[in-house]
């Protein structure tokens, strides 16, 4: 069996040249360098197909994941400007070594996005992605293929423009899924027309997320390829300035303005210099006056003048109830007219139509009068056989709603092995229940294909997942989401030092009372930050009153905290101050500088003969840090040169005395304790 690459559909008779469902050839083309030849197979399983799509920084593939038999998107980074293919047309290089550098923390950004938008699969409105991963030198997104049309190309099938209230359910649905996102710390970035899509069942989805914040971190690159200029506020412009939700929110004003008029809004570093934006209402646009000085507050160049949460937007559009209505009849383009014959029977007249249903209603019923005596028998017991289409192939039902443990028997009983283990979360539905299945009801899969679902839980259990890769601040936020309490240990040496990280505030859930602890230990392999260990296994179905105890990485082994306090001898004060900063104690130590009683050959005068820590000491950065230390630092005199006295009595020959100088004699140890060791304490070997 082959695949049609540009439709994905599966061919069984192997000597077809078109493809009977797209009618496009399914002899391989050729594509442009910049993209994978179709029949790429990523990960062993992701095939790729023709690209439907490139922008500044990626390419996006129709494709089929051949283990689940369906059709996915998958996205590529590859920022042209700086990359290429390699001679075996898959792998990306990086020609220039000091691109390198860019090109990585584009990716990791990339792939980072990818992580937090996998997290977001239980908004509608967002797309589902299922795996990322790196691979060819480069990093991939597979997702959700999406049946439909994005609000750019409605736009073009109406006029280029739409009325105030259409406008306004499709901006208020945008809103309610950024509301949901925005709590999660996660913001879009890359609000426009053609990052809204619109099923072909009306579900309105954002795709695209975080394309200007990964393609900004590639230094050197031209705004009008990094951002959608007209949509993207001013702090999209540079890499260095604070965004949040009201960088969303300019984008969508931005939006509904371009919805409104046909027209984009005058692009924000041009606005910044000279404000010319003219209001819809000037352009005899119907609109309230609320909601047009709604859209105008956010397209503020300064963000502090903007609303500045979705909530307040949606409130200003009087949707502060909204909720979203998924219908494809209000929002999609009328389908094009058909010519066919039921297009032409519903043009008849009535009494036409009456005539021919009539006559099909009759004919219908001769026909079931005769099949009904022959076969009353067959027909009641085909409803109680399986959904098998065909020898290995079945046609899947809707699972939600029912018991787990019968699904699962009934689908071994029709030859499914390939059962993926089953995972538990927190839901108002009865536990044991199935809340959500990896194949849509109705798909017809082969008996070999993978299947996994979604259980509830109920208040009690949950499934574990693998939390390594993920940041800090993801871990806690999957915890927080079901309504567990965090606490953070920061403090490798001291487990009791502790801090309250987040609180579960949700209150769709009941309050969990398992033990949540995040702790921060040395490791030099995983970057800083990153989740490295957990407690309990992955994929462990776990009570939801039991602890556990996640590991971040600090960033380094415990060695690097280890420095050793150096020898000031010799040293200046100002030297001596630079040294103690190079060693990287500046926020252990502060220097005391007090003069010499005694004297040492070699040292100048000013600069330091003895120190109180002895040089080479180890001392513990992190263990000290916050117990701030003194050293004294002795500063070397000038030598004192004892004065000759005068013989001079009776006017004869002057005759001089040899001098002894007096023995110095070795400097006591200072009886002051605050000069060897804590200011607060008095005892130095608190230190060590």
């Amino acid at each position: 069996m082959k695949l049609c690459y540009h439709c994905m559909q599966q061919i069984q008779n192997e000597k077809l040249r078109t493809c009977p469902n797209c009618g496009k050839s399914l002899a391989i083309q050729q594509v442009s360098p910049r993209f994978l030849k179709p029949g790429t197979v990523l990960q062993g399983k992701f095939i790729i197909g023709y690209p439907l799509g490139y922008g500044g920084f990626g390419n996006t593939y129709v494709g089929w994941n051949k283990l689940l038999l369906r059709k996915i998107a998958v996205k590529e980074f590859y920022p042209e400007q700086y990359i290429g293919r390699g001679e075996d047309g898959v792998t990306v290089t990086v020609p220039d070594e000091s691109l390198k550098t860019r090109f990585r923390k584009g990716l990791q950004q990339f792939l980072e996005e990818a992580r937090s938008v996998a997290a977001l699969q239980d908004i509608r409105g967002v797309v589902a992605i299922s795996n990322f991963f790196e691979e060819n030198g480069t990093g991939y997104i597979v997702m959700e293929y999406l049946e439909g049309m994005d609000v750019k190309t409605i736009l073009k099938k109406s006029g280029d423009k739409k009325d105030y209230e259409w406008c306004r359910r499709v901006v208020l649905t945008v809103l309610h899924t950024l509301r949901d996102i925005h709590k999660r710390g996660v913001l879009h970035r890359d609000i426009a027309p053609d990052n809204i899509f619109v099923t072909d069942e009306g579900v309105i989805k954002l795709i695209d997320f975080g394309a200007a914040k990964h393609a900004s971190s590639l230094a050197n690159m031209k705004s009008e390829v990094v951002l959608k200029v007209g949509y993207a506020p001013i702090e999209q412009y540079s890499r260095e300035a604070k965004q949040g939700p009201y960088t969303d929110l300019y984008a969508v004003a931005a939006l509904f303005y371009r919805m409104l008029t046909g027209q984009k809004p005058i692009p924000a570093n041009e606005r910044a210099q000279k404000d010319g934006l003219i209001p819809p209402s000037d352009m005899n646009i119907k609109i309230p006056e609320q909601a047009e000085l709604g859209i105008m507050v956010c397209l503020n160049v300064k963000p502090e003048y903007r609303l500045q949460s979705a909530d307040e937007f949606m409130e200003v559009l009087d949707g502060k109830n909204f909720v979203p209505v998924y219908e494809p009849e209000w929002i999609l383009p009328p389908a094009e007219e058909n010519n066919g014959i039921l297009s032409k029977i519903a043009r008849l007249p009535v009494a036409a139509k009456a005539a021919i249903c009539f006559g099909c209603i009759c004919l219908v019923c001769g026909i079931a009068f005769g099949v009904s005596a022959i076969g009353h028998n067959t027909t009641q017991k085909a409803e109680s056989v399986s959904n098998t289409i065909e020898d290995g192939k079945v046609r899947l039902k809707d699972y939600t709603g029912k018991s787990y443990e019968d699904v699962i028997e009934n689908l071994k009983d029709q030859g499914f092995e390939n059962l993926a283990a089953p995972q538990y979360d927190f839901s108002s539905e009865a536990e044991g229940v199935i809340t959500e299945q990896s194949v849509p009801a109705s798909e017809i899969v082969d008996v070999d294909s993978e299947l996994a679902f979604k259980v509830s839980g109920g208040d009690t259990y949950y499934t574990m997942p693998d939390f390594t890769g993920m940041a800090e601040a993801q871990v806690i936020q999957f915890f927080t989401d079901r309504n567990f309490d965090v606490e953070v240990h920061g403090d490798p040496y001291n487990i009791d030092v502790h801090m309250a990280a987040g609180a579960g505030e949700n209150t769709g859930l009941a309050k969990k009372t398992g033990k949540i602890t995040v702790n921060w230990y040395f490791s030099k392999d995983i970057e800083r930050g990153i989740c490295y260990d957990q407690s309990v296994a992955v994929g462990e179905k776990y009570d939801s009153t039991k602890e556990v105890s996640v590991f971040i990485s600090i960033g380094q082994e415990e060695a690097a905290f280890i420095k050793q306090v150096p020898d000031f001898t010799g040293l200046s004060k100002e030297k001596a101050k630079k040294a103690l900063k190079k060693a990287g104690l500046a926020e252990i130590f502060s220097l005391k500088f007090k003069d010499s009683k005694a004297y040492k050959d070699g040292i100048s005068a000013g600069q330091v003969n003895r120190q109180s820590v002895a040089a080479g000491e180890e001392i513990n950065v992190l263990k000290n840090k916050g117990n701030r230390q003194k050293i004294v630092l002795y500063v070397q005199k000038e030598k004192q040169v004892p004065k000759v006295p005068e013989n001079n009595q009776g006017g004869g020959t002057d005759k001089k005395e040899p001098v002894q100088e007096p023995v110095q004699k070795p400097e006591p140890v200072p009886s002051d304790p605050a000069d060897l060791g804590s200011e607060d304490s008095g005892h130095r070997n608190e230190l060590f």
